[in-house]
């Protein structure tokens, strides 16, 4: 079963931003789907209490950027005439969202330590 058409983001200035997940992307989704990317962000927040404390703006800058990455791979991924909709766009969501947000801050603080 094909899943309900999904867009993060609908023009091209809006494709070249990073950190687009807009009111209009949520809405496509469905409500289990938004569901379980809540429980997915919850969880790297609450993995990366440390982070959120040292610098909340830049922290939330970044998972607001890195979360909309996600749900752009997971799309992509959701499209796949082999994959199974909602089932694969989450799964892949819940994969990459960590890995996104580690990466982001492994950067953050390698760019710390070399001022």
């Amino acid at each position: 079963m094909r899943a309900k058409g999904r867009a993060t983001a609908t023009n091209a200035t809006a494709q070249g931003r990073e950190d687009i997940l807009n009111a209009r992307a949520i809405s496509t989704l469905g409500a289990g789907i938004v569901s379980a990317m809540s429980a997915v962000g919850a969880a790297v927040i609450k993995k990366n209490k440390p982070a959120l404390g040292k610098n909340a703006d830049w922290f939330w800058h970044m998972f607001a950027k890195c979360e909309a990455r996600a749900a752009r791979i997971a799309e992509q991924a959701a499209r796949d005439p082999e994959a199974c909709g909602d089932a694969t766009f989450i799964e892949v969501y819940a994969a990459q969202l960590p890995k996104l947000m580690t990466a982001a801050l492994e950067s953050h603080e390698k760019a710390l330590k070399a001022k």
